[in-house]
């Protein structure tokens, strides 16, 4: 044996564990070894455990920052492209959905070309309350569900009430949905408007679309759902310039509207579908309507007389949701089925005569003072009220100058005076006026 051999000492005699047990703790990130170093040492995994528990923990705090950091970057972004959060108005949308109602659509052969990517726009006119926004709600689920690969789905839900809403807005916000949904997209959007957020200033319209029309190029194919384009103002020819630049993003666009001529002159290429309401997807609203308004609800029984009011509400609702739910109103505030009956015979044939009715109906109601009151301070408000702010503003429109919870008027008592014109948005607690559209 050599005297180098005789100096090294025998391996039996080390306490392996023992010193690994003593040892201080080991960042190993960038060791050359870290991924086999504990297990192989005496095959005792236990003795290294803390170290590999170490390590990983490390990893964790590296990713987990790293991670944190990208989406704060990411949100960011977000916020910075557009205000507007249409995912939020989808929920809230959807929620208003009736189970088994809008299914017809998906079984129509112009809606099945059209998402087929055998023809481009899709126009969807309709008469007011016909369903339109639901509809569309109802569509971009469906859509969601069932994507293909490497394909996507964004939309704008359009609103006169939303001063947020500008061309720019609403144009980058399918822009701030494709990097919601695709991480991927991300630092392609990040680096495109590096320039504009370091020197703080928006990009144009056109700069926003050509950003859209490089990143849809991305994908298979891209959904573009618009509902309610009509309320988009015509003022500057804000809405036809809109529509143009959906129209040149070369992704497969459907839009919801009124039949009115500026939209069809736009759109007299596209493939039309109209929006009405189905006779079974009305019958279904009105039993439920119904049985919401409980005095109604008892009154009409379960006998043949329910189902007699049922089928002339769908008959007069002419295939619109908001026409039928002002019919139902109306006959909620009778008190005998006689009265009930004569009003079946009566029934506004319009929105605009069931809209005098419910008025009239409010003048002579007991707190006819309030609801003219309220309807009036929602109409003249510069934005969206929350139910609060009209409960102190009714309070100090009579007179008060210091007014406390004892004198604000509840909730109930608003709405029932109303007869049905206020709507109360649930999500936000914001009160509004029913949309005739």
């Amino acid at each position: 044996m050599s005297i180098a051999e005789s100096s090294l000492p025998d391996v039996s005699d080390i306490d392996v564990r023992g010193m690994v047990a003593r040892s201080p703790l080991v960042d190993a990130r960038h060791g050359r070894f870290n991924e086999v170093y504990g297990p192989q040492i005496n095959n005792e995994v236990h003795c290294t455990q803390t170290h590999n528990t170490t390590i990983n923990y490390s990893y964790s705090q590296d990713n987990d920052s790293s991670e944190s950091a990208t989406l704060k970057e990411r949100k960011e972004l977000e916020n910075w492209l557009s205000p507007l959060n249409f995912r939020q108005t989808q929920s809230e949308v959807r929620g208003v959905w009736r189970e088994g109602t809008g299914g017809w659509v998906l079984n129509d052969e112009r809606f099945k070309r059209w998402q087929n990517g055998d023809m481009k726009t899709l126009w969807c006119p309709g008469f007011p309350g016909a369903g339109k926004t639901v509809l569309a709600s109802y569509i971009i689920n469906h859509l969601e569900k069932n994507i293909k690969d490497n394909a996507a789905v964004v939309y704008i839900y359009c609103s006169y009430k939303d001063p947020k809403q500008t061309a720019c807005n609403l144009v980058a916000s399918l822009l701030k949905q494709l990097v919601q949904d695709f991480p991927i997209t991300f630092p392609r959007i990040k680096e495109e408007f590096k320039r504009h957020r370091e020197q703080d200033f928006r990009p144009t319209l056109s700069e926003f679309r050509d950003t859209l029309i490089k990143e849809i190029k991305e994908y298979s194919q891209v959904f573009i759902v618009v509902d309610a384009l009509d309320e988009i103002s015509e003022d500057d020819d804000t809405r036809s310039e809109i529509l143009r630049c959906l129209q040149s993003l070369e992704g497969s666009l459907l839009v919801t509207s009124r039949d009115i001529s500026s939209i069809k002159a736009v759109l007299h290429k596209a493939l039309r579908m109209d929006i009405r309401a189905r006779a079974d997807d009305v019958r279904s609203y009105i039993t439920d309507r119904i049985c919401l308004r409980t005095q109604l609800n008892e009154m009409l029984g379960d006998d043949a007389f329910r189902r007699e009011v049922i089928e002339r509400l769908t008959k007069e609702g002419q295939g619109m949701f908001l026409l039928s739910r002002l019919h139902v109103d109306i006959l909620a505030h009778k008190l005998t089925r006689n009265e009930v009956r004569r009003a079946l015979e009566n029934l506004p044939k319009e929105v605009g005569g069931a809209y005098d009715e419910t008025t009239q109906r409010i003048g002579e109601g007991r707190h006819g003072e309030l609801a003219k009151k309220a309807i009036t301070l929602i109409v003249l408000a510069f934005r969206p009220l929350l139910f609060m702010e009209l409960q102190e503003a009714l309070a100090f429109s009579t007179g008060l100058r210091i007014i406390g919870t004892d004198d604000l008027v509840a909730k109930t008592a608003i709405m029932d005076a109303s007869a049905g014109l206020l709507v109360d948005d649930g999500e936000k607690d914001i009160i509004l006026l029913m949309n005739i559209s």
